[in-house]
């Protein structure tokens, strides 16, 4: 329960870093931990709140109120808060539904990204898919029914970027590429997206480090 709480807090705190605070409401939120072996603890305001967040971990929905901000801290399992990874002083904004993706730069550095969540309904029969680059590596195409005469690019998506498409529901292949190349980083994948569903996925890890993957979620939000 000690890391649940801790975890909550961690999250209304670090929703919207971009948007003005608001007095009223509350705000939802997911929390993506992409940095692969490294095992971490979570400050705020020189709290400790959560301890052992492990890599290739997505936490949530969490929902809080609207109206705090705090300092925050990470740290690799066990160390110093007076030398953060990553740190920052955030807040967030009433309403907000958010993914704050802890993650390599293209260099391979670590870094934190906000992203603005989509989940409102998706048309009848359609479904919702969000691609998100947050690994060390160049930009890169998403191929959709690779090598057939149906392949569809969609790119370039640098580091820190998102695509996001709605599609009808189905039965896809897919592989990323680096951009301009057809030989696939990672892939190809089939997937089934269904109806009413988002899916978002997360390219997370190094590609040069042997550590790429895709993480991937999947919401319910109705057509």
């Amino acid at each position: 329960m000690r890391k649940l709480m801790g975890l909550l807090v961690v999250v209304v705190l670090m929703m919207s870093i971009f948007a003005p605070v608001s007095a009223a409401g509350t705000a939802t939120g997911y929390v993506v931990h992409g940095i692969p072996g490294l095992v971490v603890d979570v400050y705020v305001d020189g709290n400790l709140f959560v301890e052992d967040f492990k890599p290739d971990t997505i936490a949530g929905p969490l929902v809080g109120p609207a109206g705090q901000s705090g300092y925050i801290v990470i740290v690799p399992a066990n160390g110093d808060p007076a030398k953060p990874a990553l740190a920052a002083t955030v807040s967030f904004n009433a309403g907000a539904n958010v993914a704050i993706v802890a993650h390599l730069t293209e260099a391979g550095a670590p870094t934190l990204s906000i992203f603005d969540n989509d989940f409102s309904k998706t048309g009848a029969g359609q479904t919702r898919l969000i691609v998100r680059h947050t690994a060390a590596a160049p930009a890169v195409d998403a191929l959709f029914f690779p090598g057939t005469a149906n392949e569809l690019r969609v790119g370039p998506l640098a580091n820190g970027q998102q695509t996001a498409a709605g599609l009808p529901a189905g039965s896809y292949t897919a592989a990323l590429v680096p951009t301009g190349t057809s030989t696939a980083a990672y892939g190809p994948f089939s997937a089934r997206l269904g109806a009413g569903k988002v899916y978002v996925a997360y390219a997370v890890g190094s590609l040069s480090g042997g550590t790429f993957k895709m993480l991937t979620q999947e919401i319910n939000v109705g057509e």
